[in-house]
């Protein structure tokens, strides 16, 4: 009975009967003295009982019935009570409840009075992260039950950390923590047990508070000992001598949310907390490990320190000081200087030291201040653009003007879809300027229509990020809140149809931009034009994705011819839609056409928008590789490189794109050393930055991959295939574009694997069917997949097919890449040999070693290339194997010396060399060494 309740029943007995009342009262004061009975009735009963196993006082609840509810089960037990699982047994409605009361071996009327306290507290507790209290009443011994909301979830610590919660997310869901705690304290009820554990997440991420009442226990001592014990590490110093009180409750806050934020909860030990104060969270991250940094979104243990380093230091350090005076001193002052936090502005708790404002300032703002950077360096908008924003007034209101001008004029963030690429940033850096925004929006400092705006830009980079769940998630949101604004409709729908696009989801795509076409009526004038171009392109992608190839064409053809009649005031539009035509261009091996939009792009826009010069440059590049134009290509690349650094830095994305590009670059002209180191470095840059998942990375790691093979690394150049297959293939699906040039990667290597096979047919069968594949998906999709087609044939030849209908197959490609790239170019070259080895396959061996020989002729005129180089070896090695099985063996020796020479050069320690090394010693001669050269494992020769 609750204790106002109580007295009143008592005030009633006093004036019935006096006499029974003076008994009962008696009895009180005797059950409420220290050294009264230390059990219960029925705990004293069961010494008499028969000895039962440990769980035998749970098992006499289990099918019992407490008012109204059946238990059915145990869910958990602690030093308060043991707590069941129950159901509603009455008929009146179904209901599942976590019905708690005494456990029998710790049944004395103290904990009782502690239940019953928590029963009363919580009755009148209704808030949406307090645990519910739906019923209670007094069991047949006497001791109190109570039966509340059945929360189920999972301990905030872990919750936090099986999602991989950053720290912004950790505080803010804290915050909400809170307010539970704060509410209670309006009513004047204290937890007394704050820990992890008493803090449940249910699956909506609602944080809800469990266990109130240990705080009846705050002025009861006997003999300087606890009666019951509290949670070690948890309870403030002071509780021992002083009882509980707001400020011991923001203790075990500031304990609990030291742990969230740096993984270290308290240290196993003494009950009540040390005296001295703890070590900060950024010394506990430091020596901790880096594990727990990327639970917490950072990349290793510094990067964690470094970011709780300053006011979470300091708001910890507050919550936990040994004093109760030095804590906040109330919930609420807790919550602002968090929040404080999360909108980087100061925090109460912290001495402000000069330049302390100015960065939080800087940090507060950080999206207006990064798009102003990046205009000034010219790289997202025109010189226009940055003289607006240098011109603005720095007051608060027309700063969102101005970052509301400067998205609207953007027409790469907003307008373009996917045609100029944003440049990508990190996920932390994202996640941080979403923040600003939403705190600026809260703020007052932004305008419905600005956070709009920005929606859809931080929307186009976690879409280039590869996040597209929070991508669309955002253009989502960005639609809603533009209900009744037509004008940003267009955008929005192209954007979706660009995510849609990525993602192989084409005739959602399609459906998108079709969408928008229909709203670009209520688009401003000035803007309609290029919203319009943007919904095209994006229908393009769609019917080319859907194999519709002349629609798309079509479609592209018609967005190109607008583009041109607006290039003269600005040619962004334009450019961005030729290096859409250069890329389809090259996939249809038209590679000429193809370098022609990309450098008329890159002239477009190398003053006025260079973010969308360099897209076309990444283009350029390989193009350039393909047509043999090795040293154009290394030099485009050193250029793009020597840029990015100087403008975004060293740890930025887009250096790291740029690193590998240039080591592919490298690769393919023979320099596979440079290669790899260059290659390795944008991986890292990559990897710290985005993550070692994200396409980028994974593209990275599968040229590193191709290099490893070729040197040698077989094991390691499987394994990076595979795995990049399967990340790909699951961002993208399985007939995108950059799922085939993954099949493509992944049926080189094993290739290279299978040719230095002692086993002819051993291995080949898996290649063939990834060529198969991407030459099916091609051709599907209308596109002529010549070089697909011959490196299924030269697969295909190793199992022993080779009939008339292959050769006559590989001959066609061959005229049609002499058509396409003229006779000296590494494509044709490579054909050659291929058709060769169909000949030889085939019997016709005096028409392959003719074939063969010219080619050699050819390409002795020609600079050294990667390509150019494996196909002297190859044809050299065959031509070895021709002279041999006709009897000419200082022929074949002398072939299979100068494979060895260029196979030393550029793959050294491969299985291909080995395999060298043994033919020529089965001929009866040892592999001569070439002047200066190191043993064959020892790297590549220089001549």
């Amino acid at each position: 009975m609750a204790p106002r309740a109580r007295a009143q029943r008592l005030e009633s007995l006093r004036r019935s009967d006096p006499e029974l009342h003076a008994r009962v009262a008696r009895l009180l004061a005797a059950d409420a003295q220290a050294n009264g009975l230390p059990e219960s009735p029925q705990k004293i009963l069961s010494h008499c009982a028969p000895q039962e196993s440990a769980g035998a006082d749970a098992d006499r609840r289990i099918g019992s019935r407490l008012g109204v509810w059946r238990i059915d089960g145990v869910i958990g037990a602690g030093g308060m009570g043991r707590v069941y699982l129950a159901h509603r047994a009455d008929g009146q409605y179904a209901q599942t409840v976590a019905l708690k009361c005494i456990q029998a071996d710790a049944a004395t009327p103290v904990l009782a009075e502690v239940l019953r306290n928590e029963r009363d507290m919580l009755a009148m507790l209704e808030h949406p992260n307090i645990a519910t209290l739906l019923d209670g009443g007094v069991d047949a011994d006497g001791g109190p039950w109570f039966a509340m909301q059945r929360v189920q979830g999972e301990a905030i610590d872990q919750w936090c950390d099986r999602r991989r919660l950053d720290l912004r997310a950790r505080v803010a869901l804290f915050i909400r923590l809170c307010e539970g705690l704060r509410y209670a304290h309006g009513k004047g009820a204290l937890h007394g047990d704050l820990k992890p554990s008493n803090v449940l997440v249910d699956d909506s991420g609602r944080p809800i508070l469990l266990d109130f009442g240990l705080s009846s226990l705050a002025a009861r001592s006997h003999g300087g000992v606890r009666q019951v014990a509290m949670t070690p590490g948890y309870t403030a110093p002071e509780v021992a001598s002083q009882g509980n009180s707001v400020a011991s409750d923001i203790h075990a806050l500031g304990v609990m949310l030291r742990a969230l934020l740096c993984g270290v909860g308290p240290a196993p030990g003494d009950t009540f907390a040390a005296s001295t104060p703890l070590p900060l969270p950024s010394e506990e991250a430091r020596r901790g490990l880096d594990e727990a940094a990327r639970l917490r979104g950072c990349r290793d243990r510094g990067a964690l320190a470094k970011a709780l380093a300053g006011d979470l230091d300091a708001i910890v350090s507050a919550c936990v000081a040994p004093d109760p005076a030095d804590r906040p001193a109330s919930i609420a002052h807790l919550q602002d200087d968090l929040r404080a936090w999360l909108a980087y502005r100061p925090v109460s708790l912290r001495r402000a030291r000069a330049g302390y404002r100015l960065r939080l300032f800087l940090r507060r703002n950080r999206v207006a201040t990064a798009v102003a950077i990046l205009v000034l360096a010219g790289v997202a908008a025109g010189v226009g653009s940055s003289l607006y924003l240098h011109d603005q007034a720095s007051d608060h209101a027309q700063a969102a003007q101005a970052m509301r001008r400067l998205f609207e004029n953007s027409f790469d963030a907003l307008t373009t879809g996917g045609l100029g690429q944003s440049p990508l940033m990190s996920a932390p850096m994202l996640r941080d300027a979403e923040a600003s925004l939403r705190g600026g929006e809260a703020g007052g400092g932004l305008d419905a229509r600005t956070a709009s705006l920005m929606l859809l830009v931080l929307a186009r980079s976690y879409t280039t990020l590869g996040d597209y769940r929070h991508a669309m998630d955002l253009l989502e949101e960005a639609q809603a809140r533009s209900v009744g604004r037509d004008d940003q409709e267009a955008s929005i729908q192209a954007a979706m149809a660009h995510l849609f696009n990525i993602q192989s989801r084409y005739a959602l795509a399609a459906a998108a931009a079709k969408a928008g076409r229909e709203r670009l009526g209520a688009v401003p004038r000035a803007e309609r034009e290029s919203a319009g171009l943007a919904l095209e392109v994006e229908l393009a992608r769609a019917q080319w994705g859907m194999a519709r190839i002349e629609q798309g064409q079509a479609t592209l053809q018609q967005a190109l011819v607008r583009a041109e009649k607006m290039a003269s005031r600005d040619p962004r539009p334009l450019a961005a839609l030729l290096i859409q035509q250069g890329q389809w261009s090259s996939m249809f091996s038209r590679k000429e056409l193809a370098v022609v939009a990309f450098e008329r792009a890159i002239e477009l826009t190398r003053e006025r928008a260079p973010l969308i010069a360099d897209e076309a440059t990444v283009e350029l590049v390989p193009t350039l590789k393909q047509l043999s134009r090795h040293e154009r290509a290394v030099e485009l690349a050193s250029a793009l490189l020597d840029r990015r650094r100087r403008l975004l830095g060293e740890d930025h994305p887009e250096t790291g794109k740029a690193w590998q590009l240039l080591g592919y670059a490298h690769f393919w002209q023979g320099d596979t050393v440079t290669a790899l180191e260059f290659v390795q470095r944008g991986e890292a840059i990559l990897a710290k930055a985005l993550g070692d998942t994200h396409p980028e990375t994974v593209r990275t790691s599968m040229v590193k991959g191709i290099i490893y093979s070729q040197i040698g690394r077989s094991d390691e150049a499987e394994a990076i295939a595979r795995r990049g297959l399967a990340l790909l293939e699951s961002v993208y699906g399985p007939a995108h574009q950059e799922t085939m040039k993954a099949v493509g990667h992944l049926a080189a290597v094993l290739a290279t694997r299978a040719s230095a096979r002692t086993d002819a047919r051993n291995g080949w069968q898996e290649v063939v069917d990834l060529f198969a594949r991407r030459v099916e998906i091609g051709l599907r999709q209308g596109l002529p997949v010549l070089s697909e087609r011959m490196v299924l044939i030269k697969a295909k030849l190793r199992l022993g097919q080779a009939d008339q209908a292959v050769q006559d197959d590989m001959e066609e490609i061959v005229a049609a890449l002499r058509e396409e790239y003229g006779a000296t170019s590494d494509a044709v070259y490579n054909a050659i040999t291929t058709l060769g080895e169909v000949y030889i396959a085939r019997g016709e061996k005096a028409r392959a070693r003719h074939l063969m020989e010219s080619s050699l002729r050819e390409i002795a005129a020609a600079p050294d290339t990667m390509i150019s180089q494996s196909v002297r070896l190859n044809n050299h090695e065959k031509l070895g194997e021709l002279a041999l099985a006709e009897g000419r063996r200082d022929q074949a020796r002398s072939h299979w010396q100068q494979a060895l020479e260029i196979s030393r050069r550029i793959e050294p320690g491969s299985p291909s060399l080995r395999k060298i090394e043994e033919r020529l010693a089965a001929l009866g001669q040892a592999p001569a060494r070439l002047p200066g050269s190191a043993e064959s494992a020892a790297g590549p020769v220089r001549e």
